[in-house]
């Protein structure tokens, strides 16, 4: 019965790596991101001539370690300015519609509220239109509300948007266009977070695996689904745990086309301790870095994580990536 059972999930495997995943959101399968209230400073210019720079405080989260702000926040802090944009929502249609150049009429609510420490992000169910053409961008919905990465609205209606890690400052301007020169070094990922329990001898953690193919993911499931818990989860739980299983489909040979898959093995001495990757470097030495997120109190039990980590295809398949860790407290 035990090999039977495993047979199948095998298969199901298979089959999920040829088939792609479906548009994601909250009313259908989805996999939560872990979202944190932002540890910079957001600091907002909207005149070339004057010096009126002020710092805001808008509610902002890092997800995956990029900033996303809500749209209307945005439309706020530009309105006025040469790049100014509208908002409108059509309910019937679930459509957020933005134009550029026309001046944002505010509802109430906008800068108002902060981000929770710690939130749970899932894809948006809202279609996105920018002066009357549909627009992909990475948007996702936090506490009901759109959050939307801060770059990808920068590029599209063409404000500015700078960083300095010095002083972890991010910088906008309604008063100067968008400048790819001024993107941050670090790789643009997608992670996802799977507790997979089962505790080895020999193992010596973290373990990064570097896979750039489905046959190679398959070969991965096959070494490791004896010593894992890879099955599938009915439930999506608080802590963004899947299944392994649910969590990599539609990584087809279509997908490993244009992306690679950074898999990071980990083991925990609590299973209270959550993860959150804040960058990944691809060029010089490659590192991922996790921040590791501790509570006043914890459980005493061990757990293993499997870390999942959406990149294009940047790295060197021979190449080392090591992993760095910062321990956060939970307050």
């Amino acid at each position: 019965m035990k090999k039977l059972c495993a047979a199948a999930l095998a298969l199901a495997l298979c089959l999920a790596l040829l088939v792609p995943a479906a548009a994601a959101g909250p009313e259908t399968g989805y996999t939560p991101r872990a979202a944190k209230a932002t540890n910079n400073t957001i600091v907002v210019s909207n005149s070339a001539d004057v010096p009126d720079a002020h710092v805001v405080r808008p509610a902002v989260y890092k997800i995956d370690g990029d900033n996303y702000f809500r749209l209307r926040d945005l439309a706020m802090l530009l309105r006025g300015s040469a790049r100014e944009f509208a908002v409108d929502y059509d309910a019937a249609a679930k459509t957020v519609s933005i134009t550029s150049g026309r001046t944002y009429e505010p509802i109430g609510g906008e800068m108002s509220g902060t981000a929770a420490g710690y939130g749970s992000a899932i894809p948006t169910n809202n279609a996105i239109r920018i002066d009357g053409e549909s627009a992909s961008l990475t948007v996702f919905k936090i506490g009901g509300d759109n959050y939307f990465r801060l770059r990808d609205l920068g590029e599209a209606l063409d404000f500015y948007v700078g960083y300095s890690e010095a002083v972890k400052t991010v910088y906008i301007s309604g008063a100067r266009g968008y400048d790819r020169e001024d993107e941050p070094d670090g790789v643009r990922f997608t992670a996802k977070y799977i507790r997979t329990n089962g505790w080895h001898d020999g193992v010596s953690y973290p373990v990064v695996t570097l896979i750039d193919s489905a046959a190679a993911l398959a070969r991965y499931y096959e070494t490791n689904r004896e010593l894992y818990d890879f099955s599938h989860k009915e439930k999506v739980y608080s802590d963004t745990t899947v299944g392994f299983v649910d969590a990599i489909k539609g990584y087809d040979d279509a997908w490993f086309g244009t992306h690679q898959l950074l898999i990071v093995l980990l083991e925990e001495g609590s299973g209270s301790v959550r993860h959150a990757v804040t960058k990944v470097m691809a060029g010089g030495e490659p590192v991922i870095e996790i921040d590791r997120l501790i509570p006043e109190a914890g459980t005493d039990d061990m757990a293993e994580w499997h870390i999942l980590i959406e990149t294009d295809r940047l790295f060197d398949p021979t190449g080392e990536i090591a992993v760095q860790f910062t321990a956060k407290s939970l307050k």
